[in-house]
């Protein structure tokens, strides 16, 4: 009857397995080296890592288990059941004919045994068959992901739902295929086959381009809702670990100040990401490229920066794990229709548990943005985004660039520092706000930049004590107090000794145990 699928595990899968003693997870970004226990002529794992279960063979199964059983010790040392679990995973199922329809869907099940050799295809998903569905003895529990309906033999709600099945295809609760909003109380309904909703890629419609991909401003056909899309190559394997790090971080994310990704698809050698589509675009497209007369008032500015203040607190203390967003700036900063800042791109972003120690990675970011202790040791940590967020402070205040050769220094923080020694501070705020700003506000700004960029990482407030500062909880350091803390100009300035500002190909004279930067691959790296 149906055309069978090809169906792909990107990347990503986490599952958290828990009795009331003891727990076991498992976590694979890349399933190359997860050493799972393939069964099915067609189910493979391909060179960019990705798990294939079926081919477009008609009436085709395939099955991947984790190579160790999960439950056996736990149940037989505490002699009791599985109070629960939880997984995340991400999943393309590609018809390979979109008006007939592909196949009949997957499961995620959970088997006594990894040989399901007498799993049927079509509506029984390589689970069951005629003669053993719906027998006690199966111990089988599943969640089918059905694309198919059943004409009733199964008591099928639609042929584009989710299922909860004990020992029978039958499933026992079900749902049409759908997410929760923000507010929780409604769903929208989405489509588990992935079609082919894009109608064409038109230059006009770019709104921006970045090292791994170029984002567009597209409409939702059913809703006429706007939306933008990231355009990823497939064959970027950067691309790809970008494409997954965003699904697996902003996707689960939820704040007022940051981009909402929406969804994800992959289309022929592309993948898609969909986010809700942020009308006023870059905030350093108001700073330091506005061509007209349009200045960005001090008020809107204070506004944006608090706003992602409370963006990277919720990131780095309020949420369920520590996310490093690892690439603050202000063309990462977006500016919605009442000019509210929110923070998107999260491609470099990274996930740890509270309390563990992040670990050692390459040096990504951008120059001026670039933390000392990330050169010396290549460890992203909150701290180091803390240090981004004082440069975009400095950034915002004074409207220029992190980099600015027109200053003759080397960096945006250099001149700062400087002029703060100088007892002149004040003669770096944007001459544009031609003095139209509230001169308490502009100098704890940039004063909580200087802090926020302390050369030791240790030294540097949280983000929920940059918060207090913002909010006038708490009053900065003042000068005799802390004079150290703003005045660190050597320490900062010997991470890009020997780079010219003018030539973007020059490279840093520091390495890092994961090779050189140039300033070229740390821009154009987004």
């Amino acid at each position: 009857m149906a055309i069978a699928i090809i169906l792909t595990f990107l990347l990503s899968c986490f599952a958290y397995f828990g009795t009331s003693q003891s727990t076991d997870r498992f976590i694979f970004n890349d399933f190359r080296k997860a050493n799972l226990s393939l069964h099915g002529g067609s189910t493979l794992i391909t060179p960019n890592g990705l798990l294939q279960l079926t081919d477009q063979t008609v009436n085709v199964t395939g099955h991947a288990f984790y190579p160790s059983p999960m439950f056996n010790n736990s149940l037989k040392r505490n002699n009791t059941s599985i109070s629960s679990f939880s997984t995340s995973f991400v999943f393309g199922i590609i018809p390979s004919d979109l008006k007939k329809g592909g196949g009949h869907g997957f499961a995620f099940a959970i088997s006594p045994s990894n040989q399901l050799s007498g799993g049927s295809s079509s509506h029984y998903l390589g689970l069951l068959n005629p003669s053993n569905d719906g027998k006690p003895t199966n111990h089988l529990f599943a969640i089918e992901f059905d694309t198919v309906g059943a004409g009733g033999a199964f008591g099928d709600i639609d042929s584009n739902h989710v299922g909860v099945n004990v020992n029978s295809m039958i499933s026992l609760e079900s749902k049409t295929a759908s997410y929760y909003g923000e507010s929780g109380n409604t769903t929208t309904k989405i489509n588990m086959e992935n079609g082919d909703p894009i109608q064409g890629f038109k230059p006009s419609e770019i709104i921006g381009v970045g090292g791994f991909g170029t984002v567009y401003k597209g409409v939702l056909p059913r809703t006429g809702e706007e939306i933008a899309v990231k355009r990823i190559s497939h064959n970027s394997m950067q691309g790809v670990r970008e494409f997954v790090a965003e699904i697996e971080s902003l996707g689960r994310l939820r704040h007022k100040n940051l981009v909402h990704l929406l969804g994800w698809c992959k289309r022929k050698a592309d993948l898609l990401l969909v986010y809700d589509f942020v009308p006023n675009g870059s905030l350093d497209a108001f700073l330091l490229n506005r061509r007209d007369d349009f200045v960005l008032s001090w008020e809107r500015r204070f506004n944006i920066v608090k706003g992602i203040a409370s963006a990277l607190l919720y990131l780095h203390q309020d949420w369920e794990q520590v996310v490093v967003h690892r690439d603050i700036k202000a063309s990462n900063v977006l500016l919605d229709v009442d000019m509210n800042g929110r923070l998107g791109d999260f491609g470099l972003a990274r996930l740890y548990d509270h309390g563990d120690n992040p670990r050692t990675t390459h040096v990504v970011g951008t120059l001026g943005y670039i933390a000392p202790e990330l050169v010396r040791i290549g460890k992203a940590t909150a701290s180091s985004d803390v240090f981004a967020y004082g440069t975009l402070l400095l950034v915002v205040a004074c409207g220029k660039g992190p980099i600015d050769p027109v200053l003759g220094h080397l960096t945006l923080l250099d001149w700062v520092s400087e002029c703060y020694r100088s007892d002149q501070i004040m003669d770096v705020v944007d001459p544009k706000l031609n003095s139209s700003y509230v001169i308490e506000e502009l100098d704890l700004v940039l004063k909580l930049g200087l802090l926020c960029c302390h050369p030791k990482s240790d030294s540097r407030p949280s983000m929920r004590q940059v918060m207090r500062y913002l909010n006038g909880d708490d009053l900065l350091p003042n000068d005799d107090d802390a004079s150290d803390a703003y005045l660190h100009l050597d320490s900062v300035k010997s991470i890009y000794r020997g780079m010219d500002p003018k030539n973007e190909s020059t490279q840093l004279s520091q390495d890092s145990s994961y090779g050189r930067i140039s300033t070229n691959s740390l821009e154009a790296g987004r």
